[in-house]
This record gives C-alpha cells, structure tokens and sequence, in this order.
C-alpha cells in the first residue's frame, strides 16, 4: 500500500451521543424533510378559521365559542405533534443505547468506496451514490440515500475524514453549516 493510498483510508467510530442524535433528528426531520411545514400549516389554518367564527358573534350565538375551539386545536395539536416528535427522538436515543463511549458503528472512507460495518452487519456504498453531506460543528452526516445517513462525530480522524468525502464527493452536494 503507498503512502496516499493509506493516507486516503480512514476509519471512525461513530460514538454518538444523545445530543448529537436529537441535533440530527431536529436537523433532518425539522430542517431537511421540512417537517415543521404541516404542524405550522395547520395552525394557521385554523386560526383563519377561529378569527372568522370571531368576526361572526355579533351575528351568530355560538361563533365565539367555535372560534374558541378552532383557536384551541390549532395550538394545542401542533404542540401535541412536536411532542411526541421530541419524546419519540427520546426514545429512540435510549432503544439504541447511545453513549460517547460506545461505538454505534464504524466508518471506513477510502478513494473508491464508503465501507460501514456494525456487529455481523456490513455494507459498501459507492462515492457517486452519496446524496448529502453536511458538516455542522460536532458532526458530519453523510447521507448514502435520502433515507439512510451515517453520523461521523467529531474525532481524531475528523480532518481526514472531511479531506476524503470532500475530494470524492460532488461539490453541489456537500453543505458547511458551522
């Protein structure tokens, strides 16, 4: 093996933790899938709704206490929504046994492939298949399709690892944020 070859290999230890699991959550569900998008719609909506029931109780008996309840469910579902969102994050923080001590799984980056194992699981992904990366300040997520992404915490290899995603990857893909 030359010098570039093994300087162009790498391995990480996703020891990922529960903050960095909830930042990532937030981020892909929130920010990259627009999930707030419905919750907020929704509210709005129903908010139109209860200010015209408003406008209506001189006219009609009942429009104060339906625009009250229109009001009511336009708040408190949303809210209900991004609960069980945060507790859902929770959950699934603590079924898979996050620790900064414990490696969730590792990451091999070389010049031709990405190489993920985990227990008896293995599997290889092509450079030209990656569909996202983005670097935030404790991380780096690596999206191999638009439903599966690897979480690359900050570590000794995190320099060498951003070097080779971003010599192999296509620049239009690749997102900095802090």
């Amino acid at each position: 093996m030359t010098e570039k070859q093994r300087a162009a290999l790498v391995t990480v230890a996703a020891k990922i933790d529960k903050k960095t699991f909830t930042r990532f959550a937030m981020y892909d569900t929130l920010s990259r899938k627009k999930g707030w998008r419905n919750p907020v719609l929704f509210a709005l909506i129903m908010s139109a709704f209860a200010a015209v029931c408003f406008l209506g109780r001189k006219t009609h008996a009942q429009a104060t206490l339906l625009g009250g309840v229109l009001l009511g469910v336009g708040i408190i579902l949303p809210l209900v929504w991004f609960g069980m969102f945060f507790s859902s994050v929770k959950r699934q923080a603590k079924r898979f046994g996050l620790s900064p001590d414990k490696a969730q799984y590792y990451v091999t980056l070389s010049n031709e492939k990405i190489f993920v194992s985990k227990e008896k699981e293995k599997a290889d992904y092509k450079w030209a298949d990656v569909y996202l990366v983005r670097r935030v300040k404790d991380c780096i997520y690596l999206y191999v399709s638009p439903i599966r992404a690897f979480l690359l915490p900050d570590c000794a290899e995190t320099e060498q690892a951003w070097e080779i995603i971003t010599a192999n990857t296509d620049p239009r893909k690749i997102e900095r944020n802090g």
